[in-house]
């Protein structure tokens, strides 16, 4: 059963938080079919409980530093390989390939969290491991929608070693697949890192539109035909998608992460 009163304020905290430079009563009321005499009540308590904030000048409403405090102790709980852990092992069902959980640490690949398949042949990755970024699909999706700055940064810090004969070694390839990978939302690796293996990666993102991580599908390059990158690839996207939104992540953001953090 829905309380209405409570209703209201979850629609009107989402509709003040969905404009960005705030909204006015009349807008809200309108918006809302909230009557404005309700509506006054309502806004009152938010702001005097610091939900809401008022420009008295534009005379708008927009979101108060309340609801900032309570984000910041939901992000101080939050573990992504606690999140990621059900949408790992749901995917590694649906697939029956070794699916790993990563991060970015010290501008490396580090494996978080990994669920196992029952394929005979297989490469095991242990948790722990750390691998090159330029050199792995995990790290080419983070570094894809890493900020400008910082990617810059990494690509004329990072030695583009060859680690096998596959591997990305010009500074100017790796910036255009790069920009595949932003359009697509998926990175290949193909034998890049050890012979003999293939890898398919997606980004994980977290409530501020930060990329924080990566869902990477391992197997042997002798399985990673056609057919089976149709299977992987939508169910992988979603895992990553699920995961993102488990974060905070608004998936229609991702527009205005790709025109802020665009690769030139």
């Amino acid at each position: 059963m829905i309380v209405k009163s409570a209703d209201r304020v979850f629609q009107i905290l989402e509709t003040v938080g969905s404009r960005q430079d705030g909204i006015t009563h009349g807008e809200l009321s309108h918006l809302l079919k909230i009557p404005k005499g309700s509506l006054t009540y309502l806004l009152s308590n938010l702001l005097e409980r610091g939900y809401l904030t008022f420009d008295r000048q534009k005379k708008n409403y927009m979101l108060g530093p309340k609801l900032l405090s309570l984000t910041g102790r939901y992000l101080s709980n939050i573990d992504i390989v606690k999140v990621g852990r059900s949408v790992i092992r749901r995917l590694v069902m649906e697939i029956n390939e070794d699916t790993e959980l990563t991060i970015m640490k010290d501008k490396e690949i580090l494996f978080l969290y990994k669920e196992e398949c029952t394929q005979p042949l297989k490469y095991s990755i242990p948790i722990g491991e750390r691998a090159p970024l330029y050199a792995t699909s995990a790290g080419k999706a983070i570094l894809a929608f890493l900020p400008e700055e910082e990617l810059m940064e990494y690509m004329s810090s990072v030695r583009l070693d060859p680690i096998t004969p596959n591997t990305i070694t010009d500074r100017k390839r790796l910036l255009d697949e790069l920009c595949i990978i932003r359009e697509r939302g998926v990175a290949y690796g193909i034998e890049e890192y050890h012979q003999g293996i293939s890898a398919i990666a997606s980004p994980v993102f977290n409530l501020f539109g930060d990329v924080v991580g990566a869902v990477v599908v391992t197997l042997p390059s002798i399985r990673f035909n056609p057919s089976k990158r149709e299977i992987i690839e939508p169910r992988l996207l979603d895992a990553a998608k699920t995961i993102s939104r488990k974060l905070g992540f608004e998936e229609e953001n991702l527009k205005s992460i790709n025109d802020s953090t665009k690769i030139t």
